[in-house]
């Protein structure tokens, strides 16, 4: 094969094997997980719900330059309104129109969606899986540090986080594998797709779990929870 940039020495070359062959273990279960999703929702790849329906060009929705041209440069014959509501700024990125897919989710007033992701995709799905990706880096960030000084039964102490992944046993992978898939496959009612998870008009990201929280609050002290929960998810992603 291409060698080029195969290493020389032995230790090298035993860790650019081993990399491929792990790369090659997750590919397949990708892939697995692909004909899966195909044979259970009968959807061709790639089982994305995008939105049929557009009031603009994809010229139109374009964020960056072309776009913004484009739509300064419409006729003066549109209602002011309408010109008005086209060109709000977006508030983390002024130099930009605000994007219209992020109508109401929490932080959208924030306006940050520069490749215009929400106005392809279902934005409940995207907002979806940011906030369990969120969720689950938070709690990493916490075990992160945590493993050091606390161990589950059955697992091997090692000091080194970064080290804690090869250290574990293959019964606590295994455990570790069936919760994440059971909780995620129980938890939409045998609903698994961006297509159907939705029916229902359940919220992006509840799962009637610690919901209790926010019973009794004012519609702004919930916001204010749900932002605080959306930025901390969103710091934890970076952090981890």
């Amino acid at each position: 094969g291409f060698r080029a940039l195969y290493p020389k020495d032995e230790a090298g070359q035993y860790q650019m094997q081993l990399k491929e062959l792990r790369n090659g273990r997750l590919a397949m279960l990708a892939y697995a997980g692909i004909v899966t999703a195909a044979v259970l929702t009968g959807k061709p790849w790639p089982f994305f719900a995008v939105v049929e329906s557009r009031a603009t060009t994809a010229g139109d929705r374009s964020t960056f330059c072309s776009g913004l041209q484009k739509a300064q440069a419409r006729s003066s014959t549109a209602p002011r309104h309408a010109e008005k509501a086209e060109m709000e700024r977006s508030q983390s990125l002024p130099f930009l129109p605000k994007p219209a897919g992020l109508t109401g989710l929490v932080g959208e007033e924030i306006g940050f969606d520069p490749l215009a992701f929400a106005e392809t995709f279902d934005p409940r799905w995207l907002r979806e899986a940011e906030l369990k990706h969120g969720r689950v880096c938070m709690v990493a960030t916490v075990g992160f540090v945590a493993q050091q000084f606390l161990t589950f039964p059955g697992f091997t102490p090692t000091a080194n986080a970064n080290e804690a992944i090869y250290s574990a046993n293959p019964a606590g992978w295994a455990a570790l594998i069936f919760l994440a898939g059971f909780i995620e496959s129980t938890s939409y009612g045998g609903k698994l797709t961006m297509l159907d998870m939705f029916e229902g008009k359940r919220d992006p990201g509840d799962f009637e779990f610690g919901s209790g929280f926010l019973k009794g609050k004012d519609d702004k002290a919930v916001n204010d929870m749900k932002l605080k929960e959306l930025n901390n998810g969103r710091l934890a992603m970076m952090a981890i």
